[in-house]
């Protein structure tokens, strides 16, 4: 009987032990330390960074692939000076807007000798020849101003079509100069511009100029 209680204990004090070392380790799973915690934070932390402040690394991109990048740039208001095609914008520009002030000076001359008319002949004309006059030149005067406003909104209509036709022409041939040359950007830059530097080397503005008056030439 002695030793049926002996063996009794000693299962029970095994099952004792097995269950402490199971609630020990449920409970270390369960329940991670302050340093698992942070170890956790700083793996979470990590992945963020990488998600959006180094966008390129979960795009499976590397750094040659932008090593590799053929750039230039070109200067912009020299582009202008030299550009065929900008310069014949401009002299169409000025040619309407001189063409629309001599319709404007022509009126004004006009309106003006029906002044000075009016004022040297007031003192020998009658009542009624009077009031004819002064009533053609304020009929003049009105037709100057709808003159004014109708050619106004005609150049800025003419201007915003010459520009829209300039820039999307001007486009279509950088496209093409750009993968003649074999780049992969063309930048633009100019004095006061966002672009704050360029490396002096990296300019093909002559080039450009070359290749796009040559483009407007044989498209002309």
């Amino acid at each position: 009987m002695s030793n049926k209680n002996s063996t009794i204990i000693n299962l029970i004090l095994i099952i004792a032990v097995a269950i402490l070392f199971y609630l020990q380790f449920s409970t270390s799973n369960d329940s991670p330390n302050i340093n698992e915690i942070s170890s956790s934070n700083d793996t979470t932390i990590s992945n963020v960074a990488n998600e959006y402040l180094v966008p390129t690394i979960n795009k499976n991109i590397s750094e040659e692939d932008f090593t590799n990048l053929k750039i230039a740039f070109v200067n912009s208001d020299t582009v202008s000076t030299h550009y065929l095609f900008a310069k014949d914008v401009q002299k169409s520009l000025l040619k309407k807007q001189s063409s629309a002030k001599n319709q404007v000076k022509n009126k004004y001359n006009e309106y003006q000798r029906m002044v000075d008319d009016y004022q040297q002949s007031a003192k020998i004309m009658g009542q009624s020849e009077a009031e004819e006059k002064a009533q053609k030149i304020g009929l003049l005067e009105n037709e100057i101003m709808q003159l004014e406003q109708s050619l106004n909104q005609k150049l800025s209509s003419e201007e915003l079509q010459l520009t829209t036709d300039y820039v999307t022409q001007t486009n279509v041939y950088m496209q093409k100069i750009g993968k003649q040359l074999g780049y992969d950007y063309v930048l633009s830059y100019r004095l006061g511009g966002e672009m704050l530097y360029a490396n002096p080397n990296l300019d093909i503005t002559n080039e450009v100029i070359i290749m796009l008056n040559n483009e407007y030439k044989s498209n002309k």
